[in-house]
């Protein structure tokens, strides 16, 4: 799944949040949707080369590819909130220990991201 930076004309700060990072018409991989509970869903990106992840309002983006990578697997967390993401990615702690530069998190991320690239790659052409 890919999706274009396109700026919204709003003031909604929460919208808007990290947007700064990001460049007007690029296309990004997506790497995750998450959608908590009673809010918008959040796509998870890679916004420059050499940084972690992170999270940002879908509504800044314009879906290019719809096409969901084939490691991607629906999550459903009690507090209502859920992902499509790799299966690895959506146990209790990943992310903690992503964040934390614990090494198996980190191979476990980028072995998934790979696979996720791979089918992003393969999709172009369709």
């Amino acid at each position: 799944m890919r999706a274009r930076f396109t700026p919204p004309r709003t003031e909604d700060t929460v919208m808007l949040q990290g947007t700064d990072t990001l460049k007007e018409g690029r296309e990004y991989i997506v790497l995750e949707i998450f959608t908590p509970y009673g809010r918008s869903a959040l796509f998870r990106i890679e916004f420059m080369e050499g940084e972690k992840p992170a999270l940002f309002d879908s509504r800044v983006f314009t879906v290019t590819s719809t096409t969901l990578p084939p490691t991607w697997r629906y999550t459903n967390y009690e507090t209502g909130s859920f992902t499509l993401c790799p299966e690895p990615w959506s146990r209790p702690g990943f992310w903690e220990s992503y964040y934390d530069h614990e090494p198996s998190a980190l191979e476990v991320y980028e072995s998934e991201k790979q696979k996720i690239i791979a089918a992003s790659q393969s999709t172009e052409t369709d």
